[in-house]
């Protein structure tokens, strides 16, 4: 490639509504708690566009990637303990209710 690219690989985001407890944007100090693109392009002079850009695109002088912290929670153990719990229980429930009057 030229001089004049830059190869950049990333997530594109949408604006997100502000939730409930999420305090508002502090605009004047370039403190952001929630996407609002709208008012981040006005800001800016940019277009309005959001990329969550991965490391790897990270260039000298230019945007640092790999900011972005994706946590997905892992409660694999909660779901098989419930959902366990629930056939055990309703097993139970099945055996004292037909087989029990049947032995």
């Amino acid at each position: 490639m030229g001089d004049d690219f830059v190869d950049l690989v990333g997530v594109v985001r949408l604006t997100e509504i502000r939730k409930p407890f999420v305090p508002q944007n502090d605009v004047e100090h370039n403190r952001w708690h929630y996407r609002d693109l709208e008012t981040m392009a006005r800001v800016t002079g940019a277009e309005q566009i959001f990329i969550d850009a991965d490391l790897a695109s990270t260039i000298p002088g230019g945007p640092i990637g790999g900011q972005t912290r994706v946590t997905l929670r892992n409660e694999h153990m909660q779901y098989i303990m419930t959902w366990y719990g629930l056939c055990a229980a309703t097993s139970y429930m099945w055996y004292a209710k037909f087989i029990k009057r049947i032995v």
